[in-house]
C-alpha cells in the first residue's frame, strides 16, 4: 500500500478527526471533535508501522503529551482499533471507522 499524502477520517464516536500519512515513518493526527465539542488538536509524529497482512497494519507512536498510541488499522474493513496509554498509566481501548478521504 502507498501511504504518502493519504488522509483518512477516523470516527471513534466520542472522538473524531483525521490521520494524514506523510510516509510510512510519519503522520499528522488532527482531532476535530471530543465528546461533542469542536476541538483542533494536531501533532506530527514519527511512527512505527508493521504490516500484518495485505491492508492490515499495526501503527504506533508517542505524543508530546506523553500518551502512547498503538493502532491496528484495517484498510479493507475500514476499522481501527486503538489502545492509548495516558501519561498517568491508564489504558484506554477504542474501536472506530477509518475511511479514506478522496
Amino acid at each position: 500500500m502507498k501511504f504518502k499524502n493519504k488522509t483518512y477520517f477516523v470516527d471513534f464516536t466520542a472522538v473524531k478527526g483525521e490521520i494524514k500519512y506523510h510516509s510510512k515513518e510519519s503522520l499528522t493526527f488532527t482531532l476535530t471533535e471530543q465528546n461533542g465539542e469542536n476541538v483542533n488538536i494536531s501533532e506530527k509524529v514519527d511512527i512505527k508501522m508493521t504490516e500484518l497482512r495485505d491492508a492490515l497494519f499495526m501503527v504506533s507512536w508517542k505524543e508530546n503529551s506523553g500518551k502512547t498510541i498503538v493502532q491496528i488499522q484495517d484498510f479493507d474493513k475500514e476499522i481501527v482499533h486503538s489502545n492509548i496509554t495516558l501519561p498517568n498509566g491508564v489504558l484506554v481501548s477504542i474501536k472506530g471507522r477509518l475511511i479514506e478521504k478522496k
